[in-house]
């Protein structure tokens, strides 16, 4: 089975377009999003004119199997996880993103969509979030840059069966790669996963700083291609 994996959109209605396109050409049998559709304060954009959150929002509901939310779209939707017990983090501050003009019936969606999704195959089940547990949703700030800051993510992957987990959110200039202890990166490239349990950090739609892309995964192969819009 060969998946097509997005993820942090934007609004960013041509880069999204343009994608979709060349998935299209590619070819896969299922289409996944990782979020954050929606987002972003005015000084993020590089494309004012051409952003469009409901415009995304339509394409991810009539393309992908598989959607779950990220930070911003949980923040269009007011709807704000619970931080773990006994816990105190900063979380992102959403209150400048602009307004996405959602309509009540797109609200509603976004809020009713699952913080992540378990997707079986015949060997193995992978794990869908927008990013890594305790924070699934990308809702507390700051980003994990070292192995060992994924290990309750790891935990949250053995609870439900999982030995693969894909994640956005990071916004990786190309993708990586964390296994238990170690985090690595790569450019847009293709790679062969051989080491399990193992996390992949996908890069963003979103044409803001260049790194705009998505990637292709062989669930029989265990490939991963990360390929750059531009």
């Amino acid at each position: 089975m060969r998946l097509a994996i997005i993820s942090d959109i934007h609004e960013d209605h041509i880069s999204l377009q343009k994608i979709l396109k060349r998935i299209d050409r590619t070819g896969c049998d299922k289409l996944i999003c990782l979020g954050d559709i929606s987002g972003f304060s005015e000084s993020y954009y590089r494309y004012p004119k051409t952003r469009n959150a409901h415009a995304c929002l339509e394409l991810i509901r009539e393309k992908c199997e598989i959607i779950v939310p990220g930070n911003h779209d949980l923040h269009a939707a007011g709807k704000i996880p619970k931080q773990p017990a006994g816990a105190r983090y900063e979380q992102w501050k959403h209150e400048e993103d602009l307004d996405p003009g959602y309509n009540e019936e797109e609200v509603a969606f976004l809020a009713s969509l699952p913080a992540y999704t378990v997707l079986p195959t015949p060997e193995y089940s992978i794990l869908l979030s927008h990013y890594a547990s305790p924070n699934l949703s990308g809702i507390i700030k700051g980003f994990y840059t070292r192995g060992k800051e994924f290990g309750p993510h790891f935990e949250f992957m053995q609870k439900n069966n999982c030995t693969l987990g894909f994640t956005g959110h990071a916004h990786a200039r190309g993708f990586y790669t964390v296994i238990p202890g170690r985090f690595r990166h790569y450019g847009y490239r293709p790679l062969h996963l051989k080491n399990f349990p193992v996390v992949v950090g996908i890069p963003p739609v979103t044409s803001h700083k260049y790194r705009s892309g998505f990637c292709i995964f062989d669930t029989d192969s265990h490939k991963v291609r990360v390929i750059k819009r531009y």
